[in-house]
């Protein structure tokens, strides 16, 4: 089938009806769909970016990745398909909130809710590495945050599964959670995808990322060569969010470490961080009806030793 536009109300596969668009990046864009067949909501991503054309190679790659991890938060895949000239993936739709709307229109969470919201996403991450697959693309965009409670990491349209890294020869990813050593050539393992959740926890916390800058090369200068912008919401989750984004990815905590940090937070054991002369603005829960409903994944789960 050749391509053709594609609009709101068109069916997608002879089973999918496309409602709205919900999201949008470099690789395509995100529709909220009905799925005719089984009764049910579904999220559609629509592959816009070369190699659009192809019906297998990235996305193929994508829904393998996301597919193979059956676990709570990581966006399940239900079909991939060639439809109208291009790729298509559909995945279960969690709502209409991600961690980036969330800071945007309530502003930063308080840094119990972070660290909740971290405790999902590095579960995620964990079964995702104990799979073999980096996500490589972990950013507040790429968080859900869903109707029943749980936090859902998404899109693992640049996910690599484990062996012999390819050089980064482009920036691929938003360039303001791109860990360091992704900048140059050589291999990007489980440290760079947790120093992308310390950036995502920063932004959570601060509601800016921690080395924007006014241009991208700026930004990627800061990035290899910077310390993180100083806080101006400190709190208890700070001291763990700047060990993560460690220039060395061997002086980063591990999964098992941060999961204990996190931890001692979420229950309250560590205080509040306060530099001299600096004021704390009191906590706030901005999740907007979300609050880690769906139980933080107990010590035993997942548990992946690197």
């Amino acid at each position: 089938m050749t391509a053709c536009a594609v609009d709101r109300d068109m069916v997608v596969g002879d089973r999918y009806r496309l409602i709205e668009v919900i999201g949008a990046g470099g690789m395509g864009r995100v529709w909220l769909a009905d799925d005719e067949v089984l009764g049910r909501r579904v999220a559609v991503k629509e592959i816009t970016a070369p190699p659009a054309d192809l019906p297998d190679g990235r996305t193929v790659a994508e829904a393998r990745a996301a597919a193979m991890l059956d676990h709570p938060n990581v966006v399940r895949v239900f079909d991939v398909l060639w439809w109208s000239g291009r790729s298509w993936i559909v995945m279960e739709y969690a709502g209409p909130r991600s961690l980036h709307t969330a800071i945007e229109q309530d502003g930063p969470l308080s840094h119990r809710d972070a660290a909740r919201a971290g405790l999902q996403m590095l579960a995620a991450l964990r079964a995702a590495h104990a799979a073999g697959v980096m996500h490589r693309d972990v950013k507040p965009h790429n968080v859900l945050l869903a109707d029943d409670g749980r936090v859902v990491l998404t899109d693992f349209g640049l996910a690599t599964t484990d062996g012999p890294d390819v050089e980064v020869q482009e920036v691929m990813g938003s360039p303001y959670y791109l860990a360091p050593e992704r900048l140059g050539p050589g291999r990007s393992g489980p440290a760079g995808d947790l120093w992308s959740l310390g950036a995502t926890l920063y932004a959570a916390t601060e509601g800016r990322p921690p080395f924007a800058r006014k241009t991208l090369t700026a930004s990627l200068v800061a990035i290899a060569t910077e310390e993180p912008d100083p806080p101006r919401r400190p709190g208890p989750l700070t001291p763990v969010i700047l060990d993560l984004l460690a220039k060395d990815p061997a002086a980063r905590p591990d999964a098992a470490d941060l999961e204990r940090q996190l931890r001692r937070i979420l229950i309250g054991a560590v205080g509040v961080a306060r530099p001299a002369g600096c004021r704390v603005p009191a906590p706030r829960a901005n999740l907007g009806g979300w609050r880690g409903r769906a139980s933080v994944p107990p010590t035993s789960r997942n548990r992946v030793d690197h």
